[in-house]
């Protein structure tokens, strides 16, 4: 089954805009959920991946152990949750892509910094 990195990048994408709401629970819930269902298909592609650059086993570690714990019945920990499953399944996508010829740094998040402020600066 091929892994649909567009799908994934918006799922990524909606979870960290999260932070910017106040999402409710239910949301925090299926964003969580999806997030789960991509983590996992990247996972496995990450562990079986052959590459001169393997990922970081520690942090494939870290991520397998943390899959194993539920969202949390608190609004508070899923606000916790979901961003770190969001950073999470990033940092796999990013290997995913890199690994298959295919990374593209997100433009989205550059675009989006301000610019330095020019007022009083002179030339």
């Amino acid at each position: 089954m091929p892994i649909d990195t567009e799908t994934i990048a918006d799922t990524i994408r909606q979870a960290l805009g999260l932070g910017s709401i106040r999402p409710s629970r239910e949301e925090l819930v299926a964003t969580d959920e999806a997030l789960r269902g991509h983590v996992a298909l990247l996972l496995v592609e990450a562990r079986r991946i052959t590459s001169p650059h393997p990922p970081d086993r520690y942090r494939l570690d870290r991520i397998t152990k943390h899959m194993a714990f539920s969202l949390g019945k608190g609004i508070l920990s899923a606000y916790a949750e979901v961003p770190q499953r969001a950073r999470d399944c990033q940092w796999l996508l990013a290997y995913y892509t890199a690994s298959r010829g295919e990374y593209r740094p997100c433009r989205a998040a550059s675009a989006a910094l301000p610019e330095a402020p020019t007022a009083g600066r002179q030339a």
